[in-house]
């Protein structure tokens, strides 16, 4: 963000799907990843408004409204990972005046660092190779690779997914979705609302009364909103083979260039 924000045109936001999903290196127009594992709406929603003076030339931003996005609880105000964007990003999703603590990033989840400090420098299992804008271009460690991508092993593979049902907590973060909509149509930002491919075992698991509500959004969006388009894969099985995903339901990096041409063919049709 530092070394490009005199030339940044486009930001990405999301859960873990947007940050295995989207490569910016790949990208047709100079690009960040905001995305993070387990990010909602409302941390996407602080980091755009707190970055957004940083960024002159800001033209476009990802979204993503995945499967059980809209039926998600937010995180709290004290969030462990607001420390991390207040600390990098210079970014208040606290919620309140910040002290010197809530810069302090291992005492934010000392549970969460000693292992992840355990894995790089004892056990030394740690692969990761991130290019310059922090993706792993090296993300393939996941179930499918240890099953060689056998799509007969995979049938019967065990996964988590969330079934539950929550209207009280639909209703209240589409409103909080259609809050962000406004505040980027006033900012004269132009909006891809992403959906993320799925695997086809996922595919069948997922609650489609959830899938219902989500989809009934995505429809009123289209409708709603001229400086918004969709760029709905999440069914997509023909593009996406089993060797474009990590797991069920996050690419690798091969799913994730796939993608990101995907946001380059939609880039070009906004401008």
């Amino acid at each position: 963000m530092n070394a490009h924000s005199q030339e940044i045109e486009v930001m990405a936001f999301g859960s873990s799907q947007m940050k295995c999903g989207f490569n910016p290196a790949l990208s047709d127009e100079s690009a960040i990843n905001f995305a993070s594992t387990s990010q909602h709406h409302n941390e996407d929603f602080h980091i755009l408004k707190g970055t957004i003076d940083r960024l002159p030339k800001l033209k476009h931003v990802l979204l993503e409204v995945s499967y059980n996005h809209l039926e998600l609880p937010y995180h709290p105000n004290d969030y462990w990972k607001n420390t991390i964007y207040l600390k990098y990003y210079n970014v208040n999703a606290f919620e309140r005046p910040t002290w010197f603590k809530d810069r302090l990033v291992y005492l934010s989840n000392p549970r969460f660092y000693s292992h992840k400090l355990m894995d790089y420098y004892f056990y030394k299992i740690d692969d990761s190779q991130l290019n310059e804008y922090g993706f792993d271009t090296n993300n393939y460690e996941g179930a499918f690779k240890k099953l060689n991508y056998d799509e007969t092993k995979l049938a019967a593979h065990k996964f988590k997914i969330i079934t539950r049902e929550d209207t009280s907590i639909f209703k209240k973060n589409t409103i909080y979705l259609f809050e962000m909509l406004d505040y980027a149509k006033a900012e004269n930002l132009k909006v891809i609302v992403c959906t993320l491919p799925l695997y086809k075992t996922y595919l069948k698991e997922r609650n489609p009364n959830v899938v219902r509500r989500r989809d009934s959004v995505l429809s009123v969006i289209k409708k709603k909103y001229s400086n918004v388009i969709l760029l709905n894969v999440e069914t997509d099985t023909l593009q996406f083979t089993v060797k474009d995903f990590l797991n069920e339901n996050h690419l690798n990096p091969d799913g994730a260039k796939k993608f990101t041409a995907l946001v380059n063919q939609k880039l070009d049709s906004l401008n």
